[in-house]
């Protein structure tokens, strides 16, 4: 489906045609619409999947002349707001049918000259939680006409903490404000905040329940407790990646794993947290030049951020919260390009593989043999064997046991985890049902699309 189906001008259907931006993916196909017309939208869909021209396009749309704020953008982090900013610009800037203003406010950035550029206003407004929330309390600029507010990678606003700022920019709005919400995962706690501001009724999921796209290959490799350090130099030898992403789970390992590199003469980047903000910055902007062929980052980079022709993607160990593995091998693989996701794990290590395995990732198996990277048979059915990993039903059943029972047996205690399990049953029961209703919705809104 191409954006000229869409109700948006001709000449911002030109303007995305020349920047590359023809056919519409999945989530862009479903959001759209709902977005053009207004409505309320929690969008779940898979890291590199458009979520970012789903919001822009309809708000650049619906955007009209006027000195006034209609529409905020919140990002968990300075890196992702400025790609939005970017993204943004790269379509404002070659308007000539309406002007429309857009401006980014970020953290570690001049306090005084922010303040000035915030009070002096704009159309469509970028910035992190923080940032924003100062500049409206020291400006006590009024926000009752802003139309839209969009809430970028909201699980990682969640994770940083940022949601008692959003709830106090949240009641400085409009009670009719438009809440767009996109995220590659809907956790229970950011389900509880939503419910506050938005109806469940307009909850749109992606096509498909992958988290990562279909042309990222996985590939888990046995390490046998060799050395990383030389493994990492077989692999890039052996591989000969056109840039790789190195993750490690801690500042400290990947400032390691960078010394070592660098020390083998091996140009490299580094993204992590430890870098100040004009660091990270003059970073991505070395990366997108393409001056290094692997860069080793923390988590920081994980999350929603674009970076240009990541070819193959390398956790030397993975998270223990393992959504973070479905965002960093979504660094490749992107815009319908292939790409390859690698793991290093041990005997010692297996278990968090194989939690991602039983999730239902496809993976194929190496293993270290002869001073080279070959394939394996997997160990999967040995280690199923071993240990069957419980259902979140499962789980749940245990948990009301356990909080029904008491240490001293008292008269009719069967017949209180009797119904506290029959209870957590049914909850379950509607969850899958609520699940299988937003699958239908979700298939009626790109049948209607596509008919139109």
């Amino acid at each position: 489906m191409k954006f000229s189906a869409f109700n948006i001008n001709k000449d911002l259907i030109k303007i995305l045609e020349q920047n590359g931006y023809v056919e519409t993916t999945p989530i862009q196909q479903v959001v759209i619409p709902k977005a053009l017309k207004g409505e309320n939208i929690i969008a779940k869909s898979e890291t590199g999947s458009g979520k970012t021209h789903a919001f822009l396009i309809p708000i650049i749309e619906n955007c009209v002349e006027s000195n006034l704020l209609q529409a905020i953008i919140l990002a968990p982090s300075r890196e992702l707001a400025r790609q939005t900013y970017k993204f943004a610009n790269q379509i404002i800037s070659d308007m000539s049918y309406k002007k429309i203003t857009v401006k980014l406010f970020i953290s570690g950035e001049d306090s005084n000259k922010d303040l000035k550029s915030f009070k002096n206003g704009c159309n469509i407004l970028i910035a992190t939680p923080g940032k924003l929330r100062s500049l409206i309390e020291e400006s006590d600029f009024d926000m009752s006409m802003v139309k839209t507010l969009v809430l970028d990678e909201a699980d990682m606003l969640l994770d940083s903490g940022f949601f008692d700022t959003i709830d106090a920019i949240f009641k400085k709005c409009d009670k009719n404000l438009q809440v767009e919400v996109f995220s590659a995962t809907i956790s229970e706690g950011l389900e509880v905040f939503l419910k506050k501001y938005i109806s469940p009724d307009y909850v749109v999921t992606s096509t498909n329940n992958e988290l990562t796209s279909k042309t990222v290959k996985h590939y888990f490799i046995n390490t046998k407790h060799k050395d990383i350090n030389e493994l990492l130099l077989l692999f890039i030898d052996q591989f000969n990646p056109y840039l790789l992403l190195i993750f490690a789970n801690s500042k400290k390992k990947t400032r390691d794993i960078y010394n070592f590199l660098s020390s083998k003469k091996i140009k490299c980047g580094i993204l992590s947290g430890e870098l100040e903000a004009r660091e990270r910055k003059s970073m991505l902007r070395r990366i997108n030049n393409d001056e290094f062929r692997v860069v080793v980052c923390s988590d920081l980079v994980s999350r929603g951020l674009d970076i240009q022709n990541v070819s193959d993607v390398l956790s030397v160990d993975l998270p223990n919260n393992l959504e973070y593995y479905y965002h960093r091998a979504g660094r490749t693989g992107r815009n319908f390009k292939t790409g390859n996701s690698y793991v290093f794990y041990d005997h010692d290590t297996f278990d968090l593989p194989l939690k991602l395995i039983n999730d239902g990732l496809e993976v194929n198996f190496l293993k270290v043999e002869n001073n080279s990277f070959v394939p394996m048979a997997s160990p999967l059915k040995e280690k199923k064997r071993s240990k069957k990993m419980p259902t979140e039903l499962d789980i749940a059943i245990k948990k009301a046991k356990i909080t029904t029972m008491t240490k001293k047996v008292k008269p009719g205690y069967k017949k209180k985890v009797k119904t506290a399990i029959e209870k957590v049953k049914r909850k379950h029961r509607r969850e899958i049902i609520r699940k299988d209703i937003r699958r239908q919705r979700e298939e009626r809104y790109i049948k209607e699309s596509k008919e139109k």
